[in-house]
């Protein structure tokens, strides 16, 4: 089984975005490519799909390698000879996007594709794709709802928490939408937030806008990060973006047909949307 993580994609732009499922088709042209570690990166096989009267973006993140040797049988030398292959595909990371809710669902590779690697090779090539314009892209991993608070009631001190969020589109919830409606009454496009207390013997008080504010994080409209004294005693920093807690749901690797994929992840993708209704 291969595991399909939900994340939010936040874009901040001067483009119009009124119609975002042609804004979001145009960055995710196989125009651009981008490398790393010697190896490229494109995305390939875009296509739109509709499932339950909304529309899905689907696609592939694909890694290959430019120059690469493989042994090879000569039949007519009859001997193994080495043969130049050129842009071989080593992995690729099917993602699908749900253009009205901006979450963006997509595939680890292990040891060929990480999450950190889709997260950064997706954001570099759609700005690529958008060459010409100023656009803002990130993504942020989806967690499940109060795992950050529930880790953070458990420390015996909190010594410094910051928290980045991201206006929603809107689509809100109740525990953080006066939050989230000033942001976009502000026209803010990226808040940023630090607390400390260095006194020994002292902690921070997380009250309840900051509880809200680490919701709005887990939502996927931002990341919040904690430092102090867990419940051992033993000095830990923990985060949103911690690969625990993230919503994944695994599916079968071989399933090619994009509404089979969801069928499975629907009622996952719904309680996630729910969230925010």
């Amino acid at each position: 089984m291969a595991n399909l993580f939900f994340s939010r994609l936040h874009i901040a732009t001067s483009r119009d975005t009124a119609d975002k499922v042609d804004f979001l088709l145009i960055g995710l042209r196989n125009d651009a490519r981008t490398d790393f570690r010697e190896f490229l990166y494109k995305f390939f096989d875009t296509e739109v799909v509709e499932f339950d009267g909304k529309e899905f973006i689907s696609g592939q993140l694909v890694k290959y390698n430019p120059a690469d040797i493989e042994r090879v049988v000569d039949e007519s030398e009859q001997k193994i000879v080495d043969e130049d292959v050129k842009n071989k595909v080593v992995g690729m990371s099917r993602f699908i996007i749900d253009a009205s809710s901006s979450i963006v669902m997509f595939m680890e590779v292990p040891n060929v594709i990480s999450r950190e690697t889709f997260v950064n090779r997706f954001t570099e090539l759609f700005k690529k794709n958008y060459d010409d314009y100023f656009i803002e892209l990130s993504i942020t991993p989806i967690k499940e709802q109060y795992s950050f608070i529930e880790t953070i009631r458990k420390f015996r001190a909190v010594k410094q928490i910051s928290i980045t969020l991201f206006p929603s589109n809107p689509n809100f919830a109740d525990r953080w939408k006066v939050i989230d409606e000033r942001l976009r009454n502000n026209h803010i496009t990226k808040y940023k937030e630090t607390q400390e207390n260095n006194i020994s013997g002292q902690n921070i008080h997380i009250d309840e806008e900051t509880e809200n504010k680490f919701l709005m994080a887990e939502d996927g409209y931002g990341e919040s990060h904690a430092s102090g004294i867990d419940e051992n005693g033993n000095e830990r920093t923990i985060s949103t973006k911690d690969e625990v807690k993230h919503i994944s749901k695994q599916i079968p690797p071989d399933m090619d047909k994009i509404t089979d994929v969801l069928l499975v992840i629907a009622e996952t993708l719904q309680t996630i949307v729910n969230r925010t209704q």
